[in-house]
């Protein structure tokens, strides 16, 4: 995590935490036109809200009808990250202190290593950190002027299993020298998606950043109906499911520990699973140019540009 200005950066906040989560952590069947029968589907968080959601259907003109999100089960392993303090952070836990000292580090160390949940535990220097910030922000380099590696936060990561999580972030967090540390539970797409199509964000969220949402806010009615459109046309596809903005929230409540409320902050998404999965850059052309697209991805990303 850099510490470049919030002033210079409105949207740093909030997109750090959505970054985060989506970097640690890793589709509805063909049907008539027009508008989908709403039918109940409770929520990953183990709640029943209504479905569709407020946000969803929107006016249909495309031949497919997603599904819903499905509800579980959820895997019990996920990946653990801790921050440190730097020399500038935004972080409470870090006012009126310098950056984490070795000695601080090396306790939050055995602390991780008493804990039997932890495993794979791998240790991210400010050097490391700082040479992802240059390479995620290489072209803007307005943004990296004064930067320097001792502002970026050093970090641990792990894997964890079963055990107490919540115990485990409040031990860590209370660690002098850190700055915010949490969990990402494992998703529970692989195996059901192939592909995710994630939509433009909310345009605070794009402000200042270049690419295909930049200057823009989210994926209207028409532009989804336009990309499913593109989807139908996709060989060997079987489903196509569709998260909402609604259904954002109780997932990340489901997904994040501790707990937070920042599913409005992340973008609505496509799932999509095929029959015979094609490459990946066979997706991504086909999608390629699409208004209101913002990335295509594979679901598992150990599949990179392999068939998926």
């Amino acid at each position: 995590m850099t510490a470049i200005s919030e002033e210079r950066v409105p949207w740093r906040r909030p997109l750090a935490v959505v970054t985060a989560v989506l970097m640690v952590a890793s589709c509805g069947t063909a049907g008539p036109s027009g508008r989908p029968r709403p039918v109940a589907s409770p929520s990953p968080s183990g709640s029943a809200p209504p479905w569709p959601p407020p946000d969803d259907p929107w006016p249909r003109t495309s031949a497919l009808t997603p599904l819903p999100p499905p509800d579980g089960p959820w895997p019990e392993r996920g990946q653990l990250a801790v921050y440190f303090c730097a020399r500038t952070t935004f972080f409470d836990a870090c006012n009126d202190r310098g950056a984490a000292t070795r000695g601080e580090i090396r306790k939050v160390r055995a602390l991780l290593g008493a804990a039997p949940e932890v495993e794979k535990v791998r240790f991210v220097s400010q050097a490391e950190e700082f040479r992802r910030t240059r390479e995620a922000l290489r072209d803007k380099p307005d943004l990296l002027e004064g930067a320097d590696p001792a502002d970026e936060s050093a970090s641990y990561i792990a894997r964890v299993g079963p055990g107490d999580w919540p115990a485990l972030i409040r031990r860590l967090s209370r660690a002098a020298g850190v700055s915010t540390a949490f969990v990402i539970r494992d998703d529970y797409w692989p195996g059901r998606a192939d592909v995710m199509v994630q939509l433009c964000p909310r345009a605070d969220l794009g402000e200042g950043r270049r690419g295909p949402c930049e200057g823009r806010g989210l994926a209207t009615p028409a532009e989804k109906n336009a990309i499913l459109d593109r989807i139908g046309d996709l060989p060997g596809l079987e489903k196509v499911y569709f998260q909402a903005r609604s259904h954002q929230a109780p997932m990340w409540r489901r997904r994040i520990v501790p707990e937070e409320d920042f599913g409005g902050y992340l973008p609505e998404v496509f799932y999509v699973k095929f029959r015979t999965p094609p490459a990946l850059r066979e997706v991504k052309r086909a999608l390629r140019g699409v208004a209101g697209v913002f990335l295509v991805g594979a679901v598992d990303a150990t599949t990179k540009d392999k068939r998926l």
